[in-house]
């Protein structure tokens, strides 16, 4: 009875087996993984010894390589920044929603009807728009306008986790509130008063970080995860202190000792503590192809069309590709409008699925894009961590852009081909279920790809001109 090695399908792991298990399913011991033992053993190319002696004590220095995620007996050090629902902005996102309901809950108690809208997903930072109008009552083609913007910044890591901004404009002034860290259904209601001019003064109780060194009243929201870094507070005294004996001639000796402790504390390796990104990419989107059509006489038939397409996209098991329902808030003609569309993703594709009713008739369409949108890391803090006293940099995510590449772009064909196909395919089924007698153009609509690989990212419009920046840096803080 000979000894074979084989490997598992599922995990790869490398077993060892006899003859007596050929033609028997096993398990494997890693992953549980039921396995069909073939007539012989399964023999493994051979590869090539990719490292010399050198390169591979090289290799083994690097410190603590047993740190890595566990996948089977491979070790994943692969650089890319963990998807979780724990990060900050995600955290931001579910702040936001909360002050979204208190609004609308002070907005039921007072009994009025206002412009209440909130950010779409994954936008950074996450915000909340309140806006009235109040007539006159003797003219009602006069209003008194005001609004109000509440901004959620995340703080990752920090003794407040989420600062909140809120800037206030009115016909006086507009003014601003920064690093809120709390705010109640009573603050909701305090600036919705203000706002309908039921409440004079704008003089809120919000409690509040410090902004300005000089706010020793209010608590400093630093990094509760690491401290203060040694050896910049030592280089800090020997240029105070060197600075202050600098008569006396062991000034100057302080001061190139200062430099000397700095070049060298610059040199040393820190890790980096992130708290994740969110499950999907920010959205900065290059419009591409699209389709649409009206089918007469099916405006009943919206929930059944709308289920039967994402059944049909549902059944797709390409890895990457997601299929799920949107709410989405906009402003109207006359109000507020709210709907929900079907998103379809695959890499950095997305395609919107619009299926609404009007009157008797149904809309079908859908519209393809490439996103450009993707998260990019910002250093928020640099010191010691308290828990593994390792020099450490604390870092946050804020929306960056990725060039579109030609591979994005046939990602994208082959998303928008499978949609439109799913689509079309309900389509036809229905309009020959209720014998509509209408003919169909199933053509995409096809736009220009010229440029959009390589495209650079678009103009954000900031603030340009030195007197429009310094005007801003006037605009009244509270």
């Amino acid at each position: 009875m000979s000894d074979f090695t084989f490997t598992c399908p599922q995990c790869k792991r490398a077993l060892k087996g006899n003859d007596s298990l050929v033609g028997q399913i096993v398990e494997c011991p890693s992953c549980n993984a039921e396995i069909t033992m073939a007539s012989g053993p399964v023999q493994e190319a051979s590869l090539p010894n990719l490292f010399s002696s050198g390169t591979c004590a090289a290799a083994n220095s690097y410190p603590n390589r047993d740190a890595g995620t566990e996948k089977g007996d491979t070790k994943d050090y692969t650089p890319l920044i963990v998807r979780n629902q724990t990060n900050g902005l995600s955290q931001a996102e579910g702040v936001r929603d909360q002050i979204y309901n208190l609004f609308e809950n002070a907005a039921a108690e007072l009994h009025v009807e206002l412009l209440l809208l909130k950010s779409p997903p994954f936008t950074s930072p996450p915000w909340v728009r309140v806006e009235c109008w109040l007539r006159h009552p003797q003219d009602s083609a006069m209003t008194l306008r005001s609004s109000a913007e509440v901004t959620i910044r995340p703080r990752e890591f920090h003794r407040f986790p989420i600062e909140i901004d809120l800037t206030i404009s009115d016909s006086k002034q507009r003014r601003t509130w920064l690093s809120i860290i709390s705010f109640s259904s009573s603050d909701a209601k305090d600036v919705l008063s203000y706002l309908l001019c039921e409440r004079k003064s704008c003089a809120f109780n919000f409690r509040r970080c410090r902004v300005l060194p000089i706010q020793l009243w209010r608590p400093l929201n630093k990094p509760a995860r690491i401290g203060h870094d040694p050896v910049s507070i030592v280089t800090w005294i020997l240029f105070v202190v060197g600075f202050v004996t600098l008569s006396f001639g062991v000034g100057i000796i302080l001061i190139l000792s200062g430099f000397i402790v700095n070049y060298f504390g610059k040199k040393r390796r820190r890790h980096v503590i992130s708290s994740g990104k969110p499950s999907q990419e920010p959205r900065n989107l290059i419009r591409l192809d699209s389709w649409q059509t009206l089918v007469w006489g099916l405006g009943q038939e919206r929930g059944a069309v709308a289920a039967a397409v994402e059944k049909q996209l549902s059944s797709v098991t390409d890895s990457g590709f997601t299929i799920s329902n949107e709410r989405i808030w906009y402003w109207g003609i006359d109000g507020k409008e709210e709907r929900v569309q079907l998103v379809a993703r695959f890499q950095r594709a997305i395609a919107f699925i619009h299926i609404y009713s009007y009157g008797e008739d149904l809309f079908v369409g859908w519209d393809a894009h490439v996103n450009g949108g993707t998260w990019v890391e910002k250093v928020a803090g640099v010191g010691y961590d308290k828990n593994t006293f390792e020099l450490c940099a604390i870092h946050t995510i804020t929306a960056g852009w990725q060039v579109p590449t030609e591979y994005d772009i046939t990602d994208a064909n082959c998303l928008l081909e499978r949609v439109h196909a799913a689509v079309a395919k309900v389509v036809r089924i229905k309009v020959a279920e209720h014998h509509i007698d209408q003919e169909i153009d199933f053509r995409i609509q096809r736009e220009e790809r010229q440029g959009v690989a390589g495209r650079q990212q678009p103009e954000t419009g900031a603030v340009t001109g030195g007197f429009k920046k310094m005007l801003s840096k006037f605009r009244r803080v509270g």
